[in-house]
């Protein structure tokens, strides 16, 4: 009987933390009003191709750190400015780097990134044929 009432404790205080969890990271979309539906879907479209810095694996729209709630600010203001994807894209890389946008360009400093996961296919699979045809 104790084990069955630890467990349904343990249950409905899991439950109220993800409830709180989930109200806490739910996106305020009224907080942003534009003056068309232009500006509204570029703002939004940019929320889920840029970076939380902090949390690194979510995306603007995903995050509520405090540092994706300012970058949300920022990027409506330069969208009401009439900027566009490719500006905003630009100016967010030129202070936050390449990590901030999910498809960072092909150059030297993302080699390593775009050719990196090829490079190691190569290497396995030359390893491989080697060590098959040592055994042979």
């Amino acid at each position: 009987m104790n084990k069955i009432l630890i467990i349904i404790f343990i249950c409905s205080i899991s439950l109220g933390i993800l409830s709180e969890a989930e109200q806490k990271f739910t996106f305020d979309k009224e907080a942003y009003s534009f003056d068309n539906i232009v500006q509204e879907e570029l703002f939004y479209s940019l929320l889920v191709e840029l970076r939380c810095p902090k949390c690194q694996s979510s995306n603007l729209s995903g995050s509520n750190s405090p540092i994706s709630n300012d970058l949300k600010r920022e990027v409506y203001e330069l969208v009401i400015k009439e900027q566009s994807a490719e500006e905003i894209k630009a100016y967010l890389v030129e202070r936050y780097g390449n990590f901030i946008i999910y498809n960072p360009p092909i150059e030297p400093a993302t080699y390593i990134l775009w050719f990196g996961p090829f490079l190691l296919i190569i290497l396995s699979l030359g390893s491989i044929i080697l060590y098959r045809r040592k055994q042979a």
